[in-house]
């Protein structure tokens, strides 16, 4: 299912994706980083590390007179999934770059940070579809998982765009700070089905954004192909 979420996603990316050097060993060995990263991120970052800093907030949050606590911690772990996820994408930048020998035309470069992105998002894309199939899912349901994960290809890939862009231009922390708001938007609409909101509502608002954030990203990079 993860398989075929990327070939669909894909068939999008060959028209309007930005041009890469997908064939360099460094791109390769950048798509197993991610593939290797999603566990940690998961496991360690997702789990232990956010668990630790939400138990701290949780308590003073919970005295002050009026306040909703739950759609707060909601916001709050948003934001710090995905800067956390976004300050790993940017340590596998650097691991990829230093792979690849420090390259400085912008193909390189976007693969290198496109690469760990794709296979994140790939792994991210299996766990998530084969859950989807397990005993308690159905038909509608995983048809909604399936647009969700073809979107969240999108928004990590869109992502990447925006850190490859910081990098060539040396605006690397304003483009990190957009890359966290889109991510963040994104895992905060994903929590509104846990509060009642539709399925079909909440795959609409995750689509846009990982179209917005593909299409955007797309377009910062140089287009040129070789």
């Amino acid at each position: 299912m993860a398989i075929a979420a990327s070939l669909a996603f894909g068939l999008f990316w060959a028209r309007a994706g930005a041009p890469v050097h997908a064939g360099r060993p460094g791109a390769w060995f950048g798509l197993v980083l991610g593939a290797v990263g999603y566990p940690f991120a998961q496991v360690w970052l997702h789990g232990e590390a956010i668990g630790v800093v939400t138990d701290l907030l949780k308590a003073p949050l919970g005295r002050v007179e009026g306040l909703e606590v739950d759609t707060v911690m909601m916001v709050v772990v948003s934001v710090l999934t995905a800067y956390a996820d976004e300050i790993t994408r940017l340590a596998m930048l650097v691991s990829v770059m230093l792979v690849m020998g420090q390259p400085s035309d912008a193909r390189a470069i976007t693969a290198a940070v496109v690469a760990p992105s794709a296979g994140y998002a790939m792994i991210a894309a299996q766990v998530v579809l084969s859950r989807s199939l397990g005993p308690v899912g159905s038909d509608q349901m995983l048809a909604y998982s399936f647009v969700q994960e073809w979107a969240w290809v999108g928004l990590h890939l869109g992502t990447a765009y925006l850190l490859a862009r910081g990098w060539m231009s040396d605006r690397l922390i304003g483009y990190f700070i957009a890359a966290g708001i889109l991510h963040a938007s994104a895992l905060y609409v994903v929590t509104l089905d846990e509060i009642g909101w539709h399925p079909a509502v909440v795959t609409l608002l995750v689509v846009a954004i990982g179209l917005f954030a593909f299409s955007w990203g797309a377009s910062l990079i140089p287009s040129g192909r070789r």
